[in-house]
């Protein structure tokens, strides 16, 4: 049972660096759509979890401005630059 749930977790980590790797090279877009040609229900995952990531990114940096405190490492991650 443990080497199954190893390869998933692999399998999740490899999914997560491709997007990851996209987003790094500010073509996310073209990633979750070619995912959504391959498979809709992944695509949209994908699609879903990328505008989830970004909202919580800017509700981060809006709070963080708010209180006077540093969103320069928030800046980096918004502007794709890992």
């Amino acid at each position: 049972m443990q080497k199954r749930r190893l390869v998933e977790v692999n399998m999740f980590d490899k999914l997560f660096d491709l997007f990851i790797n996209a987003k790094s090279k500010k073509r996310e877009h073209e990633f979750i759509q070619k995912m959504k040609k391959n498979d809709p229900e992944l695509g949209k995952l994908y699609s879903d979890w990328n505008d989830k990531m970004d909202t919580a990114l800017n509700s981060m940096k809006s709070i963080l401005q708010s209180k006077g405190l540093d969103s320069s490492k928030i800046d980096k991650v918004l502007n794709k630059r890992y």
